[in-house]
This record gives structure tokens, C-alpha cells and sequence, in this order.
């Protein structure tokens, strides 16, 4: 049985092998076999659109027929739970932004990616885009039961620890995130996406950055303190970031963990998806919107899972 479907469009048939070839390495084993499709042309995807449901699908920005943030924005329209990811090496910065904030566009890879890059997206893409299945399901479910609809989250602040030996490191993070620039708006698209009649701007998010050098200190806060997300760099004394990320799951299984690397491989990604069931993987050295987007989209995930099991509770 089929548990994930993929889409690839590109008109450029060598990446489209490239891409089926290590999505297939990544996704191809284990429980959840992943089916994987490739299209070298916008119009035939988007009739194939009509046809199969994809949970992913992954588009080149710059093709002659349509380019790819149009071709998103109408294959939404089809197939609006589907994680969008574009991939190019064209997008400056403010095309990028406008990209995810106005064409809803979940994720974006650069060219030429790497094997870590192009795994970390498409795993993100597929939790993110089950739990936004999920709520809506259940929202459904709510309000045949009750006749009106679950109550959603509002205003609050959300608290995000970040863990490295690396002093340097910890006070790049702390700045980068505490730019307000796009940062509340990304958060409202993406609530947007699971609540699409919900009335919320930017103003109503806000967060706290906390930073720690030693992953044990780290798991001793979180047994006082429930953060929505945890950073933690890969390579640390004592414990590395895997080792630290899966102790975090145990105790608080709902937080948002990302873990953060220059060094590690896809064997050493896979290794942390099933083992500490990371959210987010971010290469070192990563960009401002990179991260920023890996800590909105993991929050926006964090939220989506305790409101499944605050709806859950509820019909039980």
C-alpha cells in the first residue's frame, strides 16, 4: 500500500532523475513506501492533478511552459492539502518571501540542493501536511457532533530554546529570530492554511528565545519549562543533538524539534527522524529565512497536533 505520493515537474529531464532517483534512496524503504511521479510539463501535471491525490509535490521555478510558483499557486487550487515545494536557484529573497507568504507555498530548495536539503523538505512536508488532514477532519467531525466549530487558538507567546556549545552560534540564532520582519505574517498564512476562515494578523505572534550550552542542562529546563520549540545543534560533548532531541521527545513528545548541522549526512537525518522524530533539519551555514521559516513551520505544526488532541478529547 501506498503511503505517500509525490509529484515532480521540471522540463529538464536529467533533474527530474536526480530527483526521483534520491527521493526514491530516502522515502523508498521502510512502512510508509512512497510512490513517486515525474512530469516534465506544468499543463499535463496539472491534468494529472485531476485525476491522483499527492501529498507532495515539487515544482522547478523556471520552466517555459508555466513557471513554477504559478503552477503551484493553480495546482492549490486543485489540490488545496497538497505540500507545495518550489526548486530553483533563480528566487532572490523578496521573491522567495512573497512566494510562501502569497502563493502559500510551503517550502523552497535551492539549486543545486543538497541530498540533506531535498530529504529534510519532503519528510517536514508530509507531517505538516498530515496534521493540517488531520484537524480538518476532526474539525468536521466536531461540528456535525456539536454544531459549531471547535474553539481555535489565540493570542500567546511562544518559547523557543536553542542549544549549542557554540557561543558564536547561539547569538547568531538569538539575533536572527528576533527580527520581526515577515516573521508574524509567515505564521499567519500558515494558520490560515489549517483554519481558512480564521480572522488572525501578525500581531498575534510573539515569542521568547531562550539559549543553553549543555544539552543535559537543556533536558532539565524542559522539565520546568514546556517549550514549543527546541533547536539543537548536531555535534555537542556529552550528548549530540540527536541524543538531546530524542530524550526531549520522550518527556515532551509535542514540542517542535529541529536539529542543526554543518556535518551530518542523510543516513545521519534518517537516524533523527526515527529516533528523536525531528520536525526540521537545518544545514550549517543556513540563511535568516531559512530558519526563521523551519521555527514558524514547527511551531505551526506543534499547534496543529495539540488542537487535534484538545478536539479528540473533547468527542471522546
Amino acid at each position: 500500500m501506498v503511503s505517500i505520493r509525490i509529484l515532480l515537474v521540471d522540463d529538464d529531464e536529467f533533474v527530474l532523475k536526480a530527483l526521483r532517483r534520491e527521493l526514491a534512496a530516502v522515502l523508498g524503504g521502510g512502512p510508509e513506501r512512497s510512490e513517486i511521479e515525474a512530469l516534465s510539463s506544468p499543463r499535463e501535471a496539472l491534468s494529472r492533478a485531476r485525476e491522483v491525490e499527492y501529498d507532495v509535490v515539487i515544482a522547478d521555478y523556471g520552466m517555459p511552459e508555466m513557471d513554477g510558483v504559478q503552477f503551484l499557486k493553480t495546482f492549490q487550487g486543485i489540490q488545496p492539502d497538497a505540500a507545495r515545494i518550489v526548486l530553483s536557484g533563480q528566487l532572490d529573497r523578496d521573491k522567495l518571501s512573497e512566494a510562501i507568504n502569497h502563493t502559500r507555498i510551503y517550502r523552497f530548495v535551492g539549486k543545486p540542493w543538497t541530498d540533506v536539503a531535498l530529504a529534510s523538505a519532503v519528510t517536514q512536508a508530509v507531517a505538516y501536511r498530515k496534521a493540517i488532514v488531520d484537524n480538518r477532519r476532526l474539525a468536521q467531525a466536531y461540528q456535525e457532533k456539536y454544531g459549531k466549530a471547535p474553539p481555535q487558538g489565540g493570542e500567546r507567546r511562544y518559547h523557543i530554546l536553542v542549544v549549542d556549545d557554540d557561543e558564536s552560534v547561539l547569538r547568531a540564532v538569538g539575533r536572527e529570530l528576533s527580527q520581526r520582519t515577515r516573521f508574524g505574517e509567515l505564521y499567519s498564512v500558515l494558520y490560515r492554511e489549517a483554519h481558512p476562515s480564521a480572522r488572525l494578523d501578525a500581531r498575534t505572534f510573539r515569542f521568547v528565545t531562550e539559549v543553553c550550552t549543555s544539552p543535559r542542562d537543556a533536558l532539565e529546563w524542559a522539565e520546568d519549562t514546556e517549550y514549543d520549540v527546541v533547536i539543537a545543534d548536531y555535534r555537542m560533548p556529552n550528548m549530540d543533538g540527536i541524543g538531546l532531541l530524542e530524550n526531549l521527545r520522550r518527556r515532551r513528545p509535542d514540542t517542535g524539534r529541529i536539529l542543526l548541522s554543518g556535518e551530518a549526512d542523510v543516513s545521519a537525518l534518517m537516524h533523527a527522524v526515527n529516533r528523536a522524530e525531528i520536525f526540521c533539519f537545518l544545514e550549517k551555514p543556513w540563511s535568516e529565512f531559512e530558519l526563521r521559516t523551519a521555527v514558524i513551520q514547527a511551531i505551526s505544526w506543534r499547534n496543529l497536533i495539540l488542537e487535534n488532541r484538545k478536539i479528540g478529547d473533547a468527542m471522546s
